[in-house]
Protein backbone atom coordinates (compact mmCIF):
# COMPACT_ATOMS: atom_id res chain seq x y z
CA UNK A 1 0.00 0.00 0.00
CA UNK A 2 2.84 2.43 0.81
CA UNK A 3 4.95 3.30 -2.26
CA UNK A 4 8.73 3.17 -1.85
CA UNK A 5 11.01 4.91 -4.33
CA UNK A 6 14.72 5.44 -4.87
CA UNK A 7 15.34 9.02 -3.81
CA UNK A 8 18.16 11.18 -2.47
CA UNK A 9 15.71 13.01 -0.23
CA UNK A 10 17.56 12.04 2.94
CA UNK A 11 21.11 12.18 1.58
CA UNK A 12 21.91 15.34 3.55
CA UNK A 13 19.80 14.29 6.56
CA UNK A 14 20.60 10.58 6.88
CA UNK A 15 19.41 10.20 10.47
CA UNK A 16 16.03 11.95 10.03
CA UNK A 17 12.86 9.82 10.20
CA UNK A 18 10.49 12.01 8.18
CA UNK A 19 10.65 14.75 5.56
CA UNK A 20 7.58 16.88 5.01
CA UNK A 21 6.64 19.98 3.10
CA UNK A 22 5.35 21.51 -0.11
CA UNK A 23 5.59 19.14 -3.07
CA UNK A 24 4.05 21.04 -6.00
CA UNK A 25 2.10 24.18 -6.92
CA UNK A 26 -0.49 24.20 -9.69
CA UNK A 27 0.58 20.78 -10.93
CA UNK A 28 4.27 21.65 -11.20
CA UNK A 29 6.70 19.96 -8.80
CA UNK A 30 8.98 22.00 -6.58
CA UNK A 31 12.37 21.88 -8.37
CA UNK A 32 14.23 18.74 -7.36
CA UNK A 33 11.08 16.92 -6.22
CA UNK A 34 9.80 15.73 -9.60
CA UNK A 35 10.22 12.02 -8.77
CA UNK A 36 8.61 12.48 -5.37
CA UNK A 37 5.66 14.32 -6.93
CA UNK A 38 5.19 11.46 -9.39
CA UNK A 39 5.30 9.00 -6.48
CA UNK A 40 2.56 10.82 -4.58
CA UNK A 41 0.17 9.92 -7.40
CA UNK A 42 1.03 6.26 -6.80
CA UNK A 43 -0.23 6.51 -3.21
CA UNK A 44 -3.39 8.23 -4.44
CA UNK A 45 -3.94 5.41 -6.94
CA UNK A 46 -3.39 2.70 -4.33
CA UNK A 47 -6.00 4.27 -2.07
CA UNK A 48 -8.67 5.56 -4.46
CA UNK A 49 -8.48 2.76 -7.03
CA UNK A 50 -7.07 -0.32 -5.30
CA UNK A 51 -8.36 0.14 -1.75
CA UNK A 52 -11.60 2.15 -1.73
CA UNK A 53 -12.75 1.79 -5.33
CA UNK A 54 -13.78 5.45 -5.48
CA UNK A 55 -12.08 5.60 -8.86
CA UNK A 56 -12.08 2.92 -11.52
CA UNK A 57 -8.82 1.96 -13.20
CA UNK A 58 -10.38 3.01 -16.52
CA UNK A 59 -10.50 6.60 -15.21
CA UNK A 60 -6.73 6.80 -14.83
CA UNK A 61 -4.57 8.58 -17.38
CA UNK A 62 -2.15 6.76 -19.65
CA UNK A 63 0.62 7.43 -17.14
CA UNK A 64 -1.39 5.62 -14.45
CA UNK A 65 -2.20 8.71 -12.39
CA UNK A 66 -5.51 10.07 -11.17
CA UNK A 67 -4.43 13.63 -11.97
CA UNK A 68 -7.45 15.90 -12.48
CA UNK A 69 -8.16 19.55 -13.29
CA UNK A 70 -7.98 20.51 -9.62
CA UNK A 71 -4.31 19.53 -9.43
CA UNK A 72 -3.59 22.45 -11.75
CA UNK A 73 -4.95 24.90 -9.16
CA UNK A 74 -3.66 23.22 -6.01
CA UNK A 75 -0.76 23.29 -3.59
CA UNK A 76 0.28 19.68 -2.93
CA UNK A 77 1.97 18.46 0.26
CA UNK A 78 3.61 15.20 1.32
CA UNK A 79 5.28 13.38 4.19
CA UNK A 80 8.09 10.92 3.37
CA UNK A 81 9.78 8.29 5.53
CA UNK A 82 13.45 7.28 5.59
CA UNK A 83 12.97 3.49 5.50
CA UNK A 84 15.02 0.37 4.83
CA UNK A 85 12.97 -0.29 1.67
CA UNK A 86 13.63 3.19 0.30
CA UNK A 87 11.95 6.56 0.67
CA UNK A 88 8.31 5.82 1.43
CA UNK A 89 5.38 8.15 0.68
CA UNK A 90 3.38 8.06 3.94
CA UNK A 91 1.01 10.96 3.41
CA UNK A 92 -0.26 13.39 0.80
CA UNK A 93 -2.78 16.20 0.63
CA UNK A 94 -3.70 19.07 -1.62
CA UNK A 95 -5.22 22.48 -1.08
CA UNK A 96 -7.43 23.56 -3.99
CA UNK A 97 -7.48 27.34 -4.52
CA UNK A 98 -10.82 28.53 -5.93
CA UNK A 99 -9.51 31.22 -8.27
CA UNK A 100 -11.62 33.42 -10.53
CA UNK A 101 -13.27 30.82 -12.75
CA UNK A 102 -14.43 27.48 -11.39
CA UNK A 103 -16.21 26.77 -8.11
CA UNK A 104 -14.68 24.46 -5.52
CA UNK A 105 -15.84 20.82 -5.47
CA UNK A 106 -17.69 21.45 -2.19
CA UNK A 107 -19.77 24.11 -3.96
CA UNK A 108 -20.71 21.68 -6.71
CA UNK A 109 -21.56 18.76 -4.43
CA UNK A 110 -23.19 20.84 -1.66
CA UNK A 111 -24.72 23.89 -3.40
CA UNK A 112 -27.23 24.42 -0.62
CA UNK A 113 -24.37 25.30 1.76
CA UNK A 114 -23.49 28.54 -0.03
CA UNK A 115 -25.18 31.73 -1.17
CA UNK A 116 -24.41 33.00 -4.68
CA UNK A 117 -21.19 35.02 -4.70
CA UNK A 118 -20.38 34.07 -1.12
CA UNK A 119 -16.85 32.78 -1.76
CA UNK A 120 -13.85 34.72 -3.02
CA UNK A 121 -11.05 33.56 -5.34
CA UNK A 122 -8.90 33.00 -2.23
CA UNK A 123 -11.27 30.45 -0.74
CA UNK A 124 -9.76 26.97 -0.59
CA UNK A 125 -10.69 23.31 -0.14
CA UNK A 126 -8.69 20.55 1.53
CA UNK A 127 -8.66 17.50 -0.74
CA UNK A 128 -7.03 14.10 -1.35
CA UNK A 129 -5.82 13.73 2.24
CA UNK A 130 -4.17 10.34 2.76
CA UNK A 131 -2.04 9.05 5.63
CA UNK A 132 -0.85 5.44 5.71
CA UNK A 133 1.46 3.58 8.09
CA UNK A 134 1.58 0.15 9.71
CA UNK A 135 1.53 1.85 13.14
CA UNK A 136 -1.61 3.80 14.04
CA UNK A 137 0.32 6.33 16.12
CA UNK A 138 2.70 7.15 13.26
CA UNK A 139 -0.25 7.39 10.86
CA UNK A 140 -1.88 9.95 13.17
CA UNK A 141 1.39 11.91 13.33
CA UNK A 142 1.58 11.97 9.53
CA UNK A 143 -1.98 13.24 9.31
CA UNK A 144 -1.25 15.96 11.87
CA UNK A 145 1.77 17.12 9.84
CA UNK A 146 -0.30 17.28 6.65
CA UNK A 147 -2.86 19.59 8.24
CA UNK A 148 -0.14 21.67 9.89
CA UNK A 149 1.55 22.09 6.51
CA UNK A 150 -1.71 23.34 5.01
CA UNK A 151 -2.28 25.76 7.90
CA UNK A 152 1.21 27.16 7.32
CA UNK A 153 0.60 27.52 3.57
CA UNK A 154 -2.74 29.27 4.14
CA UNK A 155 -1.02 31.76 6.44
CA UNK A 156 1.92 32.35 4.10
CA UNK A 157 -0.30 33.03 1.09
CA UNK A 158 -3.11 34.89 2.87
CA UNK A 159 -5.75 32.42 1.76
CA UNK A 160 -9.23 32.70 3.20
CA UNK A 161 -12.20 30.49 4.05
CA UNK A 162 -11.27 26.82 4.02
CA UNK A 163 -13.59 23.87 3.40
CA UNK A 164 -13.56 20.10 3.04
CA UNK A 165 -15.89 17.21 2.30
CA UNK A 166 -15.41 14.31 4.70
CA UNK A 167 -17.01 11.00 5.62
CA UNK A 168 -19.27 11.52 8.67
CA UNK A 169 -17.36 8.87 10.67
CA UNK A 170 -14.16 10.90 10.24
CA UNK A 171 -15.62 14.01 11.88
CA UNK A 172 -14.87 13.01 15.48
CA UNK A 173 -11.25 12.12 14.72
CA UNK A 174 -10.68 15.28 12.71
CA UNK A 175 -11.83 17.43 15.63
CA UNK A 176 -8.79 16.22 17.56
CA UNK A 177 -6.54 17.78 14.89
CA UNK A 178 -8.32 20.93 13.68
CA UNK A 179 -11.36 23.04 14.53
CA UNK A 180 -14.26 22.33 12.17
CA UNK A 181 -17.95 23.19 11.79
CA UNK A 182 -20.65 21.51 9.75
CA UNK A 183 -22.06 23.69 6.98
CA UNK A 184 -24.64 21.19 5.79
CA UNK A 185 -26.19 17.82 6.44
CA UNK A 186 -24.54 14.56 5.32
CA UNK A 187 -25.56 13.58 1.81
CA UNK A 188 -24.71 10.86 -0.69
CA UNK A 189 -22.15 12.13 -3.20
CA UNK A 190 -22.04 9.97 -6.31
CA UNK A 191 -18.51 11.11 -7.16
CA UNK A 192 -17.20 9.68 -3.88
CA UNK A 193 -19.59 6.67 -3.78
CA UNK A 194 -20.38 7.45 -0.14
CA UNK A 195 -22.18 9.73 2.27
CA UNK A 196 -20.21 12.91 2.86
CA UNK A 197 -20.36 15.91 5.12
CA UNK A 198 -19.44 19.49 4.11
CA UNK A 199 -17.40 21.32 6.75
CA UNK A 200 -15.62 24.64 7.18
CA UNK A 201 -12.25 24.76 8.94
CA UNK A 202 -11.73 27.54 11.47
CA UNK A 203 -8.18 28.56 10.60
CA UNK A 204 -7.22 30.62 13.72
CA UNK A 205 -8.71 28.02 16.07
CA UNK A 206 -7.07 25.20 14.12
CA UNK A 207 -3.68 26.92 14.34
CA UNK A 208 -4.09 27.24 18.11
CA UNK A 209 -5.08 23.59 18.35
CA UNK A 210 -2.09 22.51 16.25
CA UNK A 211 0.24 24.48 18.49
CA UNK A 212 -1.09 22.77 21.61
CA UNK A 213 0.09 19.46 20.10
CA UNK A 214 3.52 20.73 19.04
CA UNK A 215 4.16 24.42 19.47
CA UNK A 216 6.16 26.06 16.72
CA UNK A 217 5.63 23.70 13.79
CA UNK A 218 3.38 26.07 11.88
CA UNK A 219 6.04 28.78 12.09
CA UNK A 220 8.72 26.24 11.19
CA UNK A 221 6.84 25.21 8.05
CA UNK A 222 6.13 28.83 7.16
CA UNK A 223 9.81 29.72 7.38
CA UNK A 224 10.99 26.64 5.46
CA UNK A 225 8.65 26.91 2.45
CA UNK A 226 9.31 25.73 -0.21
CA UNK A 227 12.03 23.58 1.38
CA UNK A 228 11.22 20.39 3.26
CA UNK A 229 11.52 20.02 7.02
CA UNK A 230 13.26 16.99 8.53
CA UNK A 231 11.76 15.44 11.64
CA UNK A 232 12.64 12.78 14.18
CA UNK A 233 15.26 10.06 14.11
CA UNK A 234 15.23 7.23 11.59
CA UNK A 235 14.73 3.68 12.74
CA UNK A 236 17.68 1.30 12.58
CA UNK A 237 18.03 -0.17 9.16
CA UNK A 238 16.97 2.91 7.22
CA UNK A 239 18.88 3.09 3.94
CA UNK A 240 20.27 6.57 4.49
CA UNK A 241 21.55 5.55 7.92
CA UNK A 242 23.22 2.46 6.42
CA UNK A 243 25.07 4.72 4.01
CA UNK A 244 26.05 7.25 6.69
Amino acid sequence: MIPAIHSELFSEHPTARLASGLLAVNGVAVPGLEAEYAAHFELRKKVYVDQTGQLDASELHDDGTDRDADDARSATFAVFENHASGVRVLGVARLIVRGDCDPLPVEEFCPDSFAPGELTPRSVEVSRVIARHETALVQDVVQWHLFTLMLAYIANHELERTFAIIEPWFERHLKSIIAIERIGAPRYVEHYLDYNLPIEIDIPASAALANTHNDGFIDRYRAAEPALCYIGRAAKGARAMQAA
